[in-house]
């Protein structure tokens, strides 16, 4: 009996251990799957992670590549350790610009930097790279394909460092700002002739009293002397002198009106269209001009191959301009010659000049000289307006006006005007 049951109590035990066995290798092996579906899980997390994140620079990539290439960039970078410079993307759309060729040096980049900024370009690329500044921007011209000089601005830093923090890459863009560059040379230069025509006004302003007044008081004193003079030839030179000054009051009248309607643009200036012959116009001009003139030691004459020449324009207009050019050199010829003439140029051009042996003009008054208000003498008699009104009158008949002009030996005017003047209007 008790044999009997020590065998079954062996048995049953025998039987719970085994069964205890299994469900510990059960629990282990669903420990093991259920650490293996976590580790699998936290892999396709990171997995997921990491896509995204490449996605994410690989987006980033291209937004940075269409904005370079919206902004008309190149980029580059400089290996520090061999100088050499590299374009990674070239986005300019400029021809002839510099782009480097393979082992391009940056002592090869510096020989076509214009001369005035290379030194300061040096110095900047220097102080980067030995840390004085951590970003560099620059402009300066750079020598074109075709020997010409460009405006260029660039944005650089330091990209790479090397194990002792030292730069060991700067990366950069270049960008190609010629038209701001034109655009801003031509801001300069309207700022400056603003200032210059302010400057002339105001000259022009305190100098019309006296110019308007010279002959006022002229015509003025010797009207009121005139009742007095019983003599009638002194009572004709006196008549004479007052008619002349009236002359000369209604042109510094007429000159300011013109330039006014010129400034404002008048519509109603129109141009009277009429057939004369130029010839005959020219004859008139000087034959006026010389009988006012005094001075004793000047010869006023016409010269002219052709004998009628028959055009299509504006009467007055041209009249005006003949007459100012002689009138003006009247004023600046002590003695010699005035002549006056009509040609047709190589360009079937009709030139109307005039030249004297007066006192000349310096060089440094020729830019200025058709500018309104301009005066080379301030002495001379006259408003400083009728050259620039002979301009806008040659503007408006399609041709234009010019000179030449040396100190002590005289000057010569012209003005251009097309043959088939009817055209060009």
């Amino acid at each position: 009996m008790n044999i009997f049951c020590d065998a079954t109590t062996n048995t049953f035990l025998h039987g719970n251990f085994t069964y205890f066995v299994l469900l510990m290798a059960g629990l282990v092996v669903i420990f093991i799957l259920v650490g293996f579906i976590i580790q699998q899980k936290k892999t396709r997390e990171i997995m997921e992670r990491e896509l995204a994140h490449l996605a994410s620079i690989e987006g980033k990539d291209v937004e940075y590549e269409l904005i370079i290439q919206a902004m008309k960039l190149a980029t580059w970078h400089i290996d520090l350790e061999t100088m050499e410079i590299v374009f990674d993307n070239d986005y300019r759309e400029e021809q002839g610009l510099f782009s480097p060729k393979p082992d391009t040096r940056m002592m090869q980049v510096y020989e076509i930097v214009h001369p005035d900024d290379r030194e300061t370009i040096k110095t900047q690329i220097k102080d980067l790279i030995e840390g004085r500044t951590d970003l560099v921007n620059a402009q300066f011209r750079m020598m074109q394909t075709n020997d010409k000089y460009y405006w260029e601005e660039i944005y650089c830093t330091v990209a790479e460092r090397d194990d002792e923090g030292k730069p060991a890459v700067i990366v950069g863009t270049s960008m190609c700002i010629e038209d701001r560059k034109k655009k801003e040379r031509e801001l300069i230069n309207a700022r400056k002739h603003a200032e210059e025509s302010d400057r002339l006004k105001s000259a022009f302003i305190s100098n019309i009293s006296h110019e308007v007044r010279t002959p006022l008081n002229a015509i003025i004193g010797f009207t009121d002397i005139m009742p007095m003079v019983t003599d009638e030839q002194e009572r004709a030179n006196l008549m004479s002198i007052v008619k002349e000054n009236n002359s000369k009051l209604l042109r510094i009248f007429e000159d300011m009106m013109n330039i006014s309607k010129i400034e404002a643009k008048d519509e109603n200036q129109k141009l009277n269209i009429e057939k004369f012959n130029l010839v005959a116009l020219m004859e008139q001009c000087v034959a006026k001009c010389s009988n006012n003139n005094t001075n004793p030691n000047i010869d006023i004459e016409f010269i002219s191959k052709e004998t009628s020449v028959e055009v299509n324009t504006d009467r007055e207009r041209v009249e005006y301009i003949v007459r100012h050019f002689v009138e003006n050199a009247m004023k600046f010829t002590t003695q010699g010659s005035i002549t006056a003439g009509l040609s047709v140029t190589s360009s079937n051009r009709l030139r109307l000049w005039v030249t004297d042996t007066g006192i000349g003009i310096d060089k440094e008054h020729h830019d200025l000289i058709f500018e309104r208000f301009y005066k080379v003498d301030s002495f001379v008699q006259g408003a400083g307006l009728g050259l620039a009104v002979c301009r806008s009158f040659a503007l408006s008949l399609g041709g234009d006006v010019d000179f030449e002009s040396e100190p002590g030996k005289g000057s010569s005017f012209w003005l251009e005007i097309p043959n088939d003047v009817t055209k060009a209007n």
